[in-house]
């Protein structure tokens, strides 16, 4: 029994140290493993993402790539009485060497599964098939481009904005972009794993007519709130930059 109570604590004390852990402002590069549909999807049905990119905090704490984000439907509701179709969903729990660990997230960016598709491919295309991805340019999701060889990624007007650590993983510094009401550096002000996005990504890409509550602070923290005029869904294998609270 005592043996059971301790180890119930243990887990609850390295939840609680990890969770204090990860500053807010931090962000997490996920891939959706559910599709969320605004006529079908249910309240407390639960969702996951996998995260694309390892995360690195201060005093060099790691979190894994491929770790389980996790999370619920709040409500799902579809256009009805001239009204909009919305998903609500919360990621509340993140899992770090198999703990699960409480964290509140909300949204920065979201692109669909076809742009991460196309986000892979190379921008210089006459490169060859014998080209090592290490040569290849790459487009990220927002319009920056990521220089593989040179280790660098650069914005369209030559600004160098992150680097490069391996091909599909990228870091720096969250650039405010204000025309799409995203802020720059909150809390944590390490370098951000971006996995396929820019450092300036912000809003939603290649999804017409679909607009969003982030969950980033404000009244409702943590709550990430997807509408649109008509019914939607948001298919498994689309990118979400999440930040934690």
């Amino acid at each position: 029994m005592r043996i059971a109570v301790g180890t119930i604590l243990l887990c609850f004390l390295v939840s609680f140290a990890w969770g204090q852990a990860i500053p807010a402002g931090t962000l997490l590069p996920v891939m959706l493993d559910n599709t969320l549909e605004s006529d079908r999807s249910k309240p407390g049905e639960e969702i996951s993402a996998k995260l694309k990119q390892e995360v690195v905090l201060s005093g060099g704490i790691k979190i894994r790539k491929d770790s389980k984000v996790m999370g619920h439907v709040i409500s799902a509701t579809p256009p009805a009485g001239g009204k909009k179709a919305k998903i609500t969903v919360q990621f509340d729990h993140i899992e770090i060497h198999k703990q699960s660990v409480p964290i509140s997230t909300g949204l920065r960016a979201l692109a669909s599964m076809q742009l991460v598709a196309q986000a892979r491919n190379p921008v210089n295309t006459n490169a060859g098939m014998g080209t090592s991805v290490w040569d290849l340019n790459v487009s990220q999701i927002g319009g920056q481009i990521a220089y593989n060889g040179a280790k660098i990624v650069k914005a369209p007007n030559g600004q160098v904005v992150g680097r490069v650590v391996e091909p599909g993983a990228i870091v720096g510094m969250p650039m405010a972009n204000p025309a799409l009401g995203c802020a720059g550096p909150t809390g944590n002000t390490t370098e951000q794993a971006f996995w396929l996005f820019s450092t300036d990504a912000c809003g939603i890409y290649d999804a017409k007519g679909l607009s969003y509550a982030s969950g980033i602070g404000g009244p409702n923290p943590g709550k990430i709130m997807l509408k649109s005029a008509k019914k939607f869904e948001v298919r498994s294998g689309s990118a979400w930059l999440l930040q934690v609270n």
